[in-house]
Parts: C-alpha cells; sequence; structure tokens
C-alpha cells in the first residue's frame, strides 16, 4: 500500500515572527528616510551661507575694482587737458557705476581727493576733493597716503562704498555696508610742473571742482 504524501510543516509562529522580524529590521528604507530628513536643512542652510557670503565677496572684489578704475581715468589726466573738473567727476561716476554692474544692494558712494607733497616728500595736504552718489567726505586721505610721497608730488585717493543686500536674506539677514580705499598716481601731471598734481578746476575752461 503506497503511503500518502505528507505536506510540509508550515513554521511555527514564533519562527515565522523572528523572521518577519529579521527582513524587517534589515530594511534601511526608512533609516535613510529619516537621516536625509534631519541632513536636508542643515545642507540647505550651508548652501544658502555660501551662495551669501560668495556674492558678498564677489560685491567687495567689485567695489574694489570700481576704485581702482577711477583712480587709473582720473591718472591719465594729460597736460593739454589741463586737469579734470565737474564733467568729468560725472562721467567718471557713470562709468564706476557700469563697472559694479548688476549686484543687489544700492547707494554708490564715490569720493576723489588730490594730495600734494612737499619739496622733501612729506607733509602731505589734501588741495581738492570731490564727491558723487552722497558718499561722505574722506577724512584721513592725507593720513591714508602718508610715506607714499615725492618731492613735489602728489596722489590721488578713491574712496568707494556699496551697501550690499543679499538676495535670499537668509544667513546675512542685515545689508552691509562694503567700502575700498585706494591711492593711485598721475602719468602725465608730474612735477615741477604740476606740483600740486592734477588740478581742480582745471587751468583752463569754465568748469568747477564740485
Amino acid at each position: 500500500m503506497k503511503a500518502a504524501k505528507q505536506e510540509p510543516r508550515s513554521p511555527s509562529l514564533p519562527r515565522r515572527l523572528r523572521r518577519r522580524l529579521g527582513a524587517l529590521l534589515r530594511n534601511c528604507r526608512a533609516t535613510a528616510a529619516i537621516e536625509f530628513a534631519f541632513a536636508l536643512p542643515i545642507l540647505c542652510g550651508m548652501v544658502f551661507a555660501m551662495y551669501e557670503v560668495t556674492q558678498g565677496v564677489i560685491c567687495y572684489m567689485r567695489v574694489a575694482d570700481v576704485a581702482n578704475t577711477v583712480g587709473d581715468l582720473l591718472g591719465q589726466a594729460t597736460i593739454a587737458q589741463g586737469g579734470v573738473g565737474n564733467n568729468d567727476f560725472d562721467n567718471m561716476y557713470i562709468a564706476a557705476q557700469l563697472v559694479l554692474g548688476n549686484t543687489t544692494g544700492n547707494s554708490l558712494g564715490l569720493a576723489i581727493a588730490n594730495v600734494y607733497y612737499d619739496a622733501n616728500g612729506k607733509n602731505p595736504t589734501v588741495s581738492w576733493q570731490v564727491e558723487r552718489g552722497g558718499a561722505a567726505a574722506m577724512t584721513n586721505a592725507a593720513t591714508f597716503v602718508n610715506g607714499l610721497g615725492t618731492a613735489n608730488g602728489s596722489t590721488l585717493v578713491i574712496k568707494t562704498t556699496y551697501t550690499y543686500t543679499s538676495l535670499l536674506n537668509y544667513f546675512i539677514t542685515t545689508p552691509i555696508v562694503i567700502s575700498a580705499q585706494v591711492a593711485a598716481q598721475p602719468r602725465n601731471l608730474l612735477p615741477p610742473a604740476y606740483p600740486q598734481g592734477t588740478p581742480c578746476p582745471p587751468a583752463n575752461g569754465s568748469q568747477s571742482c564740485s
């Protein structure tokens, strides 16, 4: 007589429970989701902060570039021109705005001063100073270039200011005033013909130094 085929016995309930519990513990999908939920705000904050700080550094570099550009333009004043006047300063301020380009901020200020030295290249004295864009007059123009003079020479001092405002307003929440101050040397109006540097107002013409 042929024996009946015996059906496989199902594992006991505790064994099945342990098997399913082990499979659940080996499943890391929920753990990864929780870790991502914790890490995402931190990563986003780091990205936003890096973006804002980078934009601020780029803005500072542009502000410094504006000061150097204006100093270079002033240093090219020729003897035939006889100096610079209000129309020249207006044009330089327009050029400064173009150099600054599109940035998140406002109130570009430009202050320019001419400092000359005595026969020993000492005692710096401010001969004239002009401002554009609502900039405040420099109070340290002479001290800024102290020790840089030559006999009967002169130095141009340019200071630019700009209020940087973050586009995201996440990490940098308040506007930051950025300023850069540089010194430039006139290349064409040299002593002894021009012992006080760049004339302003010009020797010829009707322009004023304002």
